[in-house]
């Protein structure tokens, strides 16, 4: 257990570093007002569809969740929870992630770059003296399992930054999951800002969390989106 503890850190550490995204297998077009852009996806996820119920109402609950000053695109889910759901078997989406942009970025248009985004946000988490957790990820599981339970049920906390790579910093919000059968749920969200096309985007990747392992997952599904996105536009 000892060794676990102190080798864990530098697993997760190679784990970000040398993980490859996954293939891109689905992308979609945006229209943000008179610019568009491709989002993409990692094989075996697929788009949620707006004019599906079920896929609607999922929808409703995350653009809900946002606020009104963020504008939720596009979300996302692995192919086959989305198609049971779709056909009526109980399934729940335990694992998910969307793109949003804030409302104020709608007609804006930036000619920076990814590493300009980058350092801006960087300076900004620095200002603010963000918790970083980049190099005690048993810290960051610790706090999870600590703070989740003391939420109210829809309730969430901004955790800090988990990992740096070049599209710059990965942040983290635990939160606790209402469920109808029994007690709320902990999750884990990542989220990362990419330009794409001269807008800002966040994109975000979500999973009912675990362990510390769960944070592997979650950033390898943000990264895939990510990654592929970035290269289509």
């Amino acid at each position: 257990m000892r060794i676990r503890h102190i080798l864990l850190p530098l697993a997760i550490a190679l784990t970000f570093a040398l993980t490859p995204p996954a293939e891109a297998r689905e992308g979609r077009v945006v229209a943000i007002g008179s610019h568009e852009l491709t989002v993409a996806l990692a094989d075996g996820d697929c788009f949620f569809d707006a004019d599906h119920p079920e896929d609607r109402r999922l929808i409703d609950q995350i653009s809900g969740s946002l606020g009104d000053k963020i504008v939720l695109l596009l979300a996302f889910a692995e192919c086959g929870t989305l198609e049971g759901r779709r056909t009526g078997t109980p399934s729940t989406v335990s694992r998910f992630g969307y793109v949003m942009i804030a409302d104020a970025h709608l007609e804006s248009v930036f000619a920076f770059d990814q590493a300009t985004l980058a350092a801006a946000i960087t300076k900004a988490l620095d200002d603010l003296k963000t918790l970083d957790y980049r190099a005690d990820i048993n810290r960051l599981a610790t706090d999870i399992e600590r703070i989740w339970p003391a939420l109210p049920p829809g309730g969430q906390q901004e955790l800090g930054i988990v990992h740096r790579d070049r599209f710059g910093p990965v942040l983290a919000t635990v939160l606790s999951v209402p469920s109808a059968a029994g007690p709320p749920t902990p999750r884990l969200q990542l989220r990362q800002s990419v330009l794409a096309a001269g807008k800002v985007l966040g994109i975000v990747a979500t999973r009912d969390y675990t362990n510390a392992e769960t944070v592997f997952d979650v950033y390898g599904d943000l990264s895939a989106v990510v990654e592929a996105t970035a290269a289509r536009n």
